[in-house]
């Protein structure tokens, strides 16, 4: 990952996300093809059980995103904007890509 296709792309992992993200994504993958969909799932309303909870949890998670990744260029300069801007537009593009899919 760190000097392969993914750097000579023009790529900068900070801290080793890229096979971070691979990683999770393909266990994550892999246990909802074992465990399948929660009972009562398309039938009755999931809503999620403590609004204010889940609307912190984000808040905080994204605070800590951009801290995380604009620090990692360890300057204030372009690759930290440029860390806080993809930070944003990768975070938006997942919400996009699940308010697609959802039902």
């Amino acid at each position: 990952m760190w000097n392969g296709w993914i750097l000579a792309m023009g790529a900068l992992d900070f801290a080793g996300g890229t096979a971070i993200h691979i990683n999770a994504g393909v266990a994550g993958l892999a246990v909802v093809l074992v465990i399948g969909n929660r009972i009562g799932y398309g039938k009755e309303p999931m809503s999620p059980h403590n609004l204010p909870l889940t609307v912190l949890g984000t808040g905080i998670l994204w605070l800590g995103w951009i801290g995380f990744n604009a620090g990692s260029a360890l300057a204030a300069h372009g690759v930290a904007a440029q860390a806080v801007v993809n930070t944003h537009l990768a975070a938006a593009t997942g919400m996009l890509g699940w308010l697609l899919v959802e039902r």
